[in-house]
């Protein structure tokens, strides 16, 4: 009985001790409980002590944009596909987009590769999220998971104040249409998450 109140004790002390250190809101998007494989999972958290405005201004972050290349990817224009829709999420938030880092409140950078360059494990050490996407088909050698993570620095204090991570299974043959069309429902499920105050 002893020990079982001590057990207790110390959970209840690292619960709290943990909601104490966390300052942060995380949201999870689209997460039904029987997931297909060709449904994109998102999580994302914001930082409710940094305030994102409308009118703020943003740049991109070159330095911390990292694309890994995939050859049987060649022909699909991925990369900028993300670009486009990330620059149109945020002027739909609006927000204003500068060139230079130094002229703007805030900088956005993201991660994207396919599961054979950077695997979950991987995901959950350098960015601390992963929305847990588990139902690409292991079968299939034309699909495999696929990742992106955004992220908004505030270039003040170089704290992250928001940053959203998704997942879905990347078909590798998909035309062109049907991927910009998918990479569009991508980045609008995760800029929802993307909370901006007046």
């Amino acid at each position: 009985m002893i020990g079982d109140t001590k057990l207790l004790c110390k959970v209840v002390f690292v619960l709290f001790t943990t909601l104490a250190i966390a300052s942060c809101v995380t949201e999870t998007v689209n997460s039904p409980n029987s997931m297909r494989f060709s449904d994109t999972a998102v999580i994302a958290v914001q930082d409710p002590n940094i305030f994102v405005t409308r009118g703020a201004t943003f740049a991109w972050l070159p330095e911390a944009v990292r694309f890994y290349e995939d050859k049987r990817l060649q022909n699909a224009p991925i990369k900028a596909l993300i670009e486009k829709e990330i620059i149109k999420n945020l002027l739909a938030k609006e927000v204003i987009l500068v060139e230079s880092v130094d002229a703007a409140k805030f900088s956005i950078a993201y991660t994207a590769a396919l599961e054979s360059s950077l695997d979950d494990a991987a995901i959950i050490q350098r960015f601390g999220l992963l929305p847990g996407n588990s139902q690409v088909p292991q079968d299939d050698s034309n699909i495999e998971k696929g990742s992106l993570i955004i992220y908004i620095f505030e270039n003040s204090t170089n704290d992250i104040a928001w940053r959203s991570a998704a997942q879905v299974g990347v078909k590798l043959d998909m035309p062109i249409e049907a991927r910009q069309e998918r990479m569009q429902g991508i980045l609008a499920e995760m800029f929802q998450t993307l909370k901006i105050s007046k």
